[in-house]
């Protein structure tokens, strides 16, 4: 997922290489949320074999990718562009927020 975020948030952010100080705007956040959030639905089949179905899948990647998306600030462009990955903070928080989507998403209904 991690290579996911990175290469979007280069692919989405043109022109920045090397760029310092890169201003995220609200709308680079949702065009960025809505492509990872594409980028995870096309995956179906990996949480198919994971035993998610449809639905589910598609709440785990709303929810996954709306938090990760929250996360990118220009600090975190920054670092991307600079060193090519995301930053180890952005990496834990990132996988917490799935975790949490996942497990949010996959409790059986309340009696």
């Amino acid at each position: 997922m991690r290579y996911v975020v990175l290469l979007l948030v280069v692919v989405c952010l043109p022109g920045l290489a090397g760029a310092a100080g890169v201003q995220v705007t609200p709308g680079m956040r949702k065009d960025l949320t809505e492509k990872l959030t594409q980028q995870c639905l096309a995956r179906e089949a990996e949480f198919a074999r994971k035993g998610y179905n449809k639905a589910q899948t598609a709440a785990i990647c709303k929810c996954a990718m709306q938090q990760t998306g929250a996360l990118i600030n220009s600090q975190t462009v920054d670092y991307i562009l600079r060193n090519g990955a995301m930053p180890p903070d952005m990496q834990r928080k990132a996988a917490s927020a799935t975790a949490a989507c996942i497990k949010a998403n996959t409790r059986p209904p309340a009696p």
